[in-house]
């Protein structure tokens, strides 16, 4: 009797449960960038995360709208090809339209995009963007390469005056 009590609260239980979704989907190659979306119904939470791939330095710019009843985008992550954090994503702007960026530049390589958030109602989405821009060299680094080619080009004007 026990067990069959158990086993009814069980399936009961489970009907007023929140499904909670986690899933990884690759995002599409479009232009300089990448886009991505993904549809579900009823009350969710969802932490889903978003492949890509980059070319080098490059800075990530990302921007995402979700339809739904109540739909709240809570959490951008970047994460490495083993879905180790890389950096938060520093939001620009909140609801269900949210953009976000990474302030340092990212290496060439493999990574996700991790986008957690809820939603109630019978059909809601999100759609997004990946932008990827070159890095820009900071100055520093524009600074130290053009003393380098003023230092080869004393020592070639060392070697020039030798040479006479």
């Amino acid at each position: 009797m026990k067990k069959t009590a158990l086993l009814i609260a069980f399936g009961l239980s489970t009907l007023f449960i929140n499904p909670s979704y986690a899933a990884t989907y690759e995002a599409t190659q479009a232009g300089g960038g990448y886009v991505f979306s993904n549809s579900f119904s009823g009350n969710t939470s969802f932490d889903d995360y978003i492949s890509f791939s980059t070319d080098g330095m490059q800075q990530v710019l990302t921007s995402i709208s979700g339809t739904g009843d109540t739909f709240s985008l809570k959490e951008f992550n970047l994460l490495d090809e083993n879905k180790n954090l890389v950096m938060n994503g520093t939001v620009f702007n909140s609801g269900s339209n949210l953009s976000f960026g990474f302030t340092n530049s990212i290496q060439q390589g493999s990574y996700y995009l991790q986008v957690i958030g809820e939603s109630t109602g019978t059909n809601a989405s999100y759609a997004g963007t990946i932008t990827l821009a070159n890095a820009v060299p900071e100055p520093e680094t524009m600074a130290l390469m053009l003393s380098g080619f003023g230092l080869i080009g004393v020592a070639g004007r060392r070697k020039m005056r030798e040479k006479v």
